[in-house]
């Protein structure tokens, strides 16, 4: 059933009886451009972080000088007189790129909030531990009891504000005590500033980390804003420590030289920051309503994944499955953000699988088949913008390479739409990545 505003079905819910206990655990949020994985400690919050902008190069040519219409037309008599191996050695020397590497998605960093006055709390006297994302409000959120008290988090990334935001309440006053930092694994760092931090760093391509003139990478600004009511406020070199609050609110912005955006904190209340960002984000997901029947289920999300792997029905899982890739296009693409990496905008690692870039060859399309055929159509623009950015490279690799007309692009590209074949020439000699893209615009 789609069109118009729905009701939110019965079953929107993942949930959890234990924080994460490593990344894939973790719980995504994004507003397609600032990304965090959740992971709901008791003593310690942890959100990694990301930005869709943060890329390990720049533009540049990576044209083979040696690629010429000449040498391919060498390889395709190559290949025809069954000389595999001579064609390929040729391909090798004439075709991919230099450097034969494009740059990765990193990250922008990890959100780390150490609660104080947990710290000493046995994991036994905390009661009600819950842990769930609810795909209808795309809000992620922590509950559980210490001492007769209860405590809430919430988190959210906001398209209509632009900042990721967390809620810090409980039901005693003055409960809310904790110290608050960013870091980065390398190549960045942090510095308090009034009552709040700032993460600066750049993106270092892996192969340049040690040279003695390394080549640049996107550089980039976190910014962590604390507003607690009540108790008291202090900076602590690169920390901000709260003690003794009522309730507080964080927020993280950030910008980058790729395209820089402002970094204040929202001056909204919290419930207006919440309820803008839920009218905002369930017109697009409240388009789509899946019921597969079934009864609705009191397990958490983990236990029926074990249950459907040993064989009993769970629809609504299933249910629950469909609408959460809608939720992931979503929180991966909106108009004006790039599009949805690898890894949609959740990427941990410096030096992440296929560099989590754009893998056009298959990946970043399957990221977006599901844009026109569950009414989120809008959210395919990113994609758009992706290949008209790199149709002018595309252009100039069509009429080198190949001496043709037109455009073209090979099997990965990257946030300024490199189109030559890198890798190798088992993967990267692959001309068919700009057409297969062209088919998304026919659609």
């Amino acid at each position: 059933m789609a069109g118009g505003m729905l009701a939110a079905a019965a079953d929107s819910t993942l949930w959890y009886r234990q924080p994460a206990a490593n990344w894939n655990e973790a719980l995504p949020i994004g507003n397609g451009r600032l990304g965090a994985m959740v992971f709901g400690g008791v003593a310690q919050e942890h959100l990694q972080l990301n930005e869709d902008t943060i890329w390990a190069g720049e533009k540049r040519d990576r044209s083979n000088p040696d690629g010429n219409p000449q040498a391919v037309a060498e390889i395709r008599k190559l290949l025809f007189a069954g000389k595999v191996k001579e064609a390929e050695a040729l391909a090798q020397r004439t075709m991919i790129a230099v450097p034969d590497r494009m740059p990765q998605y990193q990250p922008l960093g990890d959100l780390r909030i150490a609660f104080t006055d947990h710290a000493a709390v046995p994991i036994k006297d905390v009661q009600d531990y819950r842990r769930e994302l609810n795909i209808d409000t795309a809000i992620a959120r922590v509950t559980y009891r210490v001492g007769g008290a209860r405590c809430t988090r919430e988190v959210f990334s906001t398209a209509v504000d632009q900042a990721i935001v967390i809620r810090l309440e409980c039901s005693e006053p003055g409960r809310i005590s904790f110290r608050a930092t960013m870091d980065r694994e390398m190549d960045a760092k942090a510095r308090g500033f009034g009552f709040g931090v700032i993460l600066e760093g750049e993106a270092i391509p892996r192969d340049q980390r040690h040279a003695r003139e390394p080549k640049v990478g996107v550089k980039f600004q976190g910014v962590l804003t604390v507003v607690p009511e009540g108790g008291l406020i202090r900076l602590y070199g690169n920390e901000v420590a709260v003690v003794g609050a009522n309730a507080a609110t964080l927020f993280i912005t950030a910008s980058t030289s790729f395209r820089p955006r402002d970094t204040t904190a929202p001056k909204k209340s919290y419930a207006q920051l919440r309820a803008d960002h839920v009218a905002d984000y369930q017109k697009l997901f409240r388009r789509v309503e899946l019921n597969l029947g079934g009864v609705a289920s009191n397990l958490p999300t983990d236990e029926r994944l074990k249950r459907v792997s040993e064989g009993h029905a769970d629809p609504q899982l299933m249910a629950l499955y469909f609408q959460f890739g809608r939720y992931l296009l979503i929180a991966s693409s909106r108009p004006g953000t790039m599009a949805a990496t690898l890894q949609g905008i959740w990427n941990d690692k410096l030096d992440p699988s296929w560099d989590s870039k754009y893998t056009i060859n298959i990946n970043t399309e399957m990221n977006y088949w599901h844009a026109e055929t569950t009414s989120l159509s809008e959210l395919a623009g990113p994609l758009f913008d992706l290949v008209d950015a790199a149709r002018e490279n595309g252009r100039a690799v069509a009429k080198k390479l190949y001496g043709a007309r037109g455009f073209v692009m090979h099997h990965n590209t990257d946030i300024w739409g490199d189109a030559v074949p890198i890798d190798g020439v088992r993967s990267g000699v692959w001309p068919m990545g700009g057409a297969w893209l062209s088919l998304h615009f026919w659609d």
